[in-house]
């Protein structure tokens, strides 16, 4: 059976990233996991504990989010949690996964901000191993 890895940071556009999981997911007969990525802190040390807490949190409402709007369409997800540099976890995720496609949202940047800052997607578009589609 397939695998569809689904990146998510629990945003609007992420139900348009879900209806295009859920359409791949029914045509190849696949299976899906959503992962969303707490992004590595740089605050100072003292700061850290309540942020991966509140961070944490997030991430946990994200995914029964998630869930919870695939469940509503008749499939069921494992959901995974992780904490580092968002496309970099999300490319070794889905490798080590043995993931056959990675289905994310393009990140609405300006040309000027993509250009200096890059983005997730573009990231992971660039130095996944895994076939990857984004959604607009």
């Amino acid at each position: 059976m397939a695998k569809i890895l689904m990146a998510t940071d629990g945003s609007e556009h992420a139900v348009k990233v879900a209806d295009a999981a859920i359409l791949l997911a029914n045509a190849l007969g696949a299976e899906i996991s959503v992962i969303t990525v707490t992004p590595v802190s740089h605050m100072a040390p003292d700061l850290v504990a309540l942020y991966q807490e509140q961070m944490e949190q997030g991430a946990r409402e994200i995914l029964e989010e998630a869930k919870s709007y695939f469940a509503a369409r008749g499939l069921e997800v494992e959901t995974i949690h992780k904490v580092g540099h968002p496309a970099s976890v999300i490319c070794e995720t889905a490798e080590k996964g043995g993931f056959d496609l990675i289905v994310l949202g393009s990140r609405g940047l300006g040309k000027i901000k993509e250009l200096l800052l890059g983005s997730v997607s573009n990231r992971v578009a660039h130095n996944a191993r895994t076939s990857v589609y984004i959604v607009k």
